[in-house]
């Protein structure tokens, strides 16, 4: 290995269709897509052109955020990222695996 880089454990296949399935299945999703740890869309709803266009996008604003936060405090790591319009909600979460990326309808609890 290349200067002590900590081994993590591998995305499996199982673990990902696990990860898609599981977010899919709640209320007000209308995509997914899972990126492997180097960025690129494994697993997705969307067809394969839009998911890189969509993940690129979404993981430019993610390093231009962590390197943003890592002069406030370089200790701290992003845990989920959250933009909101009136209609639409995108969240960003990774992990040590995989990042999984999620579209879906911006609702709120309340009546109006």
């Amino acid at each position: 290995m290349f200067l002590d880089t900590p081994k993590r454990p591998p995305r499996t296949r199982r673990y990902v269709e696990m990860a898609f399935d599981q977010v899919k299945s709640k209320k007000h999703v209308r995509d997914v897509v899972i990126l492997n740890d180097s960025g690129h869309p494994v697993r997705s709803t969307m067809d394969q052109d839009d998911a890189v266009q969509f993940s690129g996008q979404f993981q430019a604003i993610r390093g231009r955020l962590e390197r943003g936060m890592s002069k406030i405090d370089p200790t701290d790591e992003l845990l989920m990222l959250r933009v909101r319009t009136k209609t639409n909600e995108v969240l960003l979460v990774p992990d040590s695996k995989i990042t999984v990326l999620v579209v879906q309808d911006a609702h709120d609890n309340f009546e109006k």
